[in-house]
């Protein structure tokens, strides 16, 4: 009974399981009042699905909002919406929405929702002080609320002026509100103001807020803008001068003040008000004093500019000529544009010569030299620019002095030389009327000049010519160059074609083409360093090497060498010589073999004679005895009708009787018996073999 109940309600259960079904269409995400709204507003997102179900019950739905995949907020609700409020809204909540709906395991996604809130809210900026010194920094905080980072901060930096001209920094911030920068106030900076900007970027969109509120900083000098006196207002050349800097502390500050005219610095001061400098004026003196007072990064500087007037003018060397001949007279005269009364002076290389205006002396080497003039009063001196006076004594007559030879093809130097005259001397190289080369020389040396030698005979003779300050100058003597021609071509070759006997005598030749005399002709064997023969040719451009009575070890390569007093050596060919017996030693040897193979001929001659005799004695005794046959009868020996020889009655041979035939049996006597002793030793054999045979007789042979 009880089973019946529970299988009832069992099967109730799951016709009703059977008839909970749901199906979802796609969630749809808005915005409410708008998806674009201003900062601060409140915003509504609404998710809703709409669903399809079967029977009367109630599904529970889980709604999940997110913003870029970062989940925002998950409900469950028997409702088919949920909503979801931002408030106040700020530009850092912008971005792409979507809801995601979950009902009985069956999920859907909803469209996605682009939210756009404009503006950020208006920074606020702090200062650390108000009142700053020249110098110091100025701590500034910028904040921003209700939004989240990352933020830009832009702070700025104001100058009082008419321009208004601002500086400004940039500050990333990741993870705080707020930010914080330092601004140095500077040299001429009295009232500042700053203010800030705050930036944020996202994905899609970016906003940049209102300054901020604006504050003001008052900046106090440290110290005053210096002041440059000078005393007398009016400078002459001669008065003391004295030039003063000073400044006004604001407060004991440890400043430094430096004087300085142009580049060069004339004095200097620390923790003073002031800093001087005096000296008697002179020309000198005028120019531009700048005085330059320094804290830390304040520096402020003043430039006067010092006019000193001229007392009198400089003066001014005259000299009758700069150039002249030992002997010769030479003055000078020193000219002075001035009333006042002056202390003149001539000086020489910097030593007082005499006080005078005015000097006349005759020139000698020793009065070469720097001269100037001075004039003096009050204290100031002035000079007259420099004059160079020079004294010259005549140059020698210049001589060549050619060492080295001049070849074909190639420069070639020549030295001049004068032994005599004052420094420096030029000295010009000349062919004929064309002018070569010109040099100067300065110290004690040779003059060298370069010229090339491209023909055999130069047209013209060279002529140096020397000449300094002096009025004169000299020529050398001509000269003549002679151009040597190097060796050319050269080539060595054997008198004697072809291979060279024993004994022989070699002849080698070795030439050249061209070149000039003398010719040195060197004859060499390959690997041996040193030379077999040398010849030096005044005339010829070939040479001859004869050596006689050749040996085996003289077989090899050989090459000649030719060279002259241009240095330029040449290498001939290689040419191989071989050495070979003489004939007559051919036809000894030849001799000599052919006595020694008679020798041995004879030798071999004569022992086979004495064999073959040793054998036919032996014949002769065996064929005394006449011979039984098997059958214990004598063989017995015959002719047959053509004198032939044959056995007697009763031999006779297995198979067939063998008998030579006519011509066989023309040979001489003693062939013929041979030829008896050989077929009776064959015919003993045969008996031997065949006893039990009988031998029967042939008259004929067949």
């Amino acid at each position: 009974m009880y089973c019946v109940l529970v299988l009832i309600l069992l099967h109730c259960c799951k016709l009703k399981a059977q008839d909970n079904v749901v199906t979802l269409n796609e969630p749809v995400l808005s915005a409410s009042p708008s998806k674009e709204v201003q900062n601060g507003e409140l915003v509504t997102l609404n998710c809703s699905v709409e669903t399809v179900k079967s029977g009367n019950f109630v599904p529970n739905y889980t709604f999940k909002i997110s913003r870029y995949d970062d989940l925002l907020v998950s409900i469950t609700s028997e409702q088919e919406w949920v909503l979801h409020r931002i408030y106040p809204a700020r530009f850092s909540h912008s971005g792409e929405y979507y809801c995601e709906v979950n009902v009985n395991g069956k999920t859907k996604t909803s469209n996605v929702l682009l939210l756009r809130v404009k503006g950020i809210m208006k920074p606020k900026l702090t200062v650390q002080k108000t009142q700053v010194t020249e110098g110091e920094n100025v701590l500034l905080r910028c904040e921003v609320t209700g939004e989240n980072p990352p933020f830009y901060f832009t702070f700025y930096k104001i100058r009082h002026s008419p321009s208004n001209s601002s500086v400004s920094k940039t500050k990333l911030e990741k993870t705080e509100n707020f930010a914080e920068v330092e601004f140095p106030v500077n040299e001429g900076d009295t009232l500042l103001f700053f203010e800030c900007v705050v930036k944020i970027s996202l994905a899609v969109v970016s906003e940049t807020s209102e300054p901020s509120n604006r504050e003001v900083i008052g900046v106090a000098e440290p110290f005053s803008v210096p002041n440059i006196t000078v005393y007398p207002p009016n400078v002459v050349e001669g008065d003391n001068i004295l030039i003063k800097c000073t400044t006004i502390l604001s407060r004991r500050h440890e400043i430094e003040m430096i004087l300085q005219k142009d580049k060069n610095i004339l004095n200097n001061s620390r923790g003073g008000e002031s800093v001087t400098y005096s000296a008697v004026a002179t020309m000198e003196n005028s120019g531009n004093y700048t005085c330059k007072v320094e804290l830390g990064r304040v520096s402020k500087t003043v430039t006067v500019n010092v006019v000193v007037a001229e007392l009198f003018s400089k003066p001014i060397l005259h000299t009758s000529k700069k150039d002249l001949d030992e002997g010769g007279t030479i003055e000078m005269s020193c000219l002075l544009n001035s009333s006042l009364l002056l202390n003149v002076s001539l000086m020489k290389d910097n030593t007082f010569l005499m006080a005078s205006t005015s000097y006349a002396f005759t020139a000698y080497i020793a009065n070469s030299g720097v001269y100037d003039c001075r004039a003096e009063t009050k204290g100031i001196i002035k000079k007259s620019d420099p004059v160079r006076i020079r004294v010259y004594s005549p140059v020698s007559k210049p001589r060549f002095l050619f060492t080295e030879g001049a070849v074909l093809g190639r420069p070639f130097v020549l030295r001049c030389y004068s032994e005599n005259g004052t420094l420096p001397i030029t000295y010009t190289l000349y062919r004929g009327n064309i002018t070569i080369g010109q040099t100067e020389v300065e110290n004690d040396v040779l003059a060298e000049f370069k010229d090339n030698a491209t023909t055999e005979h130069r047209q013209g003779e060279y002529k140096c010519e020397a000449k300094n300050g002096h009025s004169k100058k000299f020529q050398s003597n001509g000269l003549n160059i002679t151009v040597i021609t190097p060796v050319y071509k050269i080539s060595l070759r054997n008198l004697l074609h072809g291979d060279l006997e024993d004994g022989q005598d070699l002849f080698l030749i070795c030439s050249v083409t061209s070149g000039s005399f003398f010719i040195e002709f060197n004859f060499f064997k390959e690997n041996e360093a040193h030379s077999l023969h040398k010849v030096t040719e005044n005339k010829n451009y070939a040479t001859t090497w004869h050596k006689p009575g050749l040996t085996s070890q003289d077989a090899g390569k050989y090459f000649c060498t030719a060279d002259n007093s241009a240095k330029s050596r040449l290498q001939s060919n290689r040419i191989i010589i071989k050495i070979i017996l003489a004939s007559w030693k051919k036809w000894l040897i030849a001799l000599f073999v052919v006595v020694i193979l008679l020798g041995m001929g004879g030798t071999f001659w004569w022992y086979f004679r004495k064999k073959g005799k040793a054998k036919g004695t032996s014949m002769e005794l065996d064929g005394s005895m006449p011979p039984n046959n098997s059958m214990g009868e004598k063989l017995t020996l015959g002719t047959n009708n053509d004198g032939e020889l044959y056995y007697g009655p009763g031999y006779k041979e297995e198979g067939e009787n063998h008998v030579k035939s006519k011509e066989d049996n023309k040979a001489p006597v003693t062939k013929r018996n041979e030829t008896v002793y050989t077929e009776i030793r064959k015919s003993l054999n045969d008996a031997g073999e065949n006893r039990n045979s009988r031998i029967e007789g042939s008259p004929d042979g067949t």
